[in-house]
């Protein structure tokens, strides 16, 4: 199977990684420069955008939501039966179809995890799509993370839970890091205690389930110091000001669209 993909930035790059273990993949950007990126992870660099579509049956549309319409108009008329996948934060696939026409396509929406092989990543097909060909999507996009097919009406959720999640994931460590140097640890050590400690408690979870508050009951004993932590978390709208993290997020993915 080959994929070529277009726009070979964090994400280009780090999904073409992935990619490479099972699929053929070569690459393009204009800035011409990424091609020593791409052939240190044994990509193959496209001379051109034509020559990419040609000897491709995926084709990876990984710019910039600003640069995303310029793109499709360029590759319009030219897919041929070709199979888009398009991971531009916002742009639906109706406005995809408004440009190309009736074409197949794919949008997914992955999250920066996939360059160590964990990303979390969502997908949803348009009709013309058939099983085989999301079945081949499926078996060379799992070589980079879990996927979810979900309806697109989600799909901005995710994009804010799950795109933007790891941003919002590593804010929380660095402020546990943080109030760790503020007791007395060195911030290396503080590190090492915080990403063991959430380590070990992803691993709980994954293992045992349940639902989380269920765990913090368990590590909250009566009138302890879990439970006074708590405390200051609930004042200080901790839940709420998550909920509505993720609201805003949801809504500017909206407005990229």
């Amino acid at each position: 199977m080959q994929i070529g993909i277009i726009g070979f930035g964090n994400m280009g790059s780090a999904l073409g990684e992935g990619l490479s273990k099972v699929w053929e993949v070569i690459a393009f950007d204009v800035d011409s420069s990424k091609s020593d990126r791409a052939l240190e992870l044994g990509i193959g660099w496209a001379s051109s955008l034509d020559f990419l579509i040609r000897n491709s049956q995926f084709i990876l549309l990984a710019v910039k939501p600003k640069d995303a319409g310029k793109v499709l108009e360029s590759l319009k008329g030219k897919l041929e039966d070709k199979v888009l996948v398009s991971i531009v934060a916002g742009l639906s696939l109706k406005k995809i179809e408004g440009i190309l026409g009736q074409e197949k396509i794919i949008r997914c929406m992955p999250n920066l995890a996939v360059v160590v092989g964990k990303g979390t990543m969502a997908y949803t097909c348009n009709q013309l799509v058939s099983e085989q060909e999301e079945r081949q999507f499926c078996e060379g996009f799992s070589q980079c993370g879990s996927l979810y097919k979900i309806d697109e009406g989600l799909m901005d959720a995710f994009t804010a839970i799950a795109g933007s999640g790891p941003a919002f994931v590593m804010k929380f460590i660095s402020a546990l890091c943080l109030a760790g140097v503020r007791e007395g640890f060195s911030y290396n050590q503080a590190k090492d205690i915080v990403l063991s400690t959430i380590e070990g408690t992803l691993h709980m979870l994954k293992t045992f389930g349940g639902h989380p508050e269920e765990w913090i009951s368990k590590v909250a004993s009566p009138a302890g110091t879990t439970v006074e932590g708590l405390k200051v978390l609930e004042e200080s709208g901790f839940s709420g000001i998550l909920m509505e993290c993720i609201r805003r997020s949801t809504q500017r993915s909206k407005e990229l669209g």
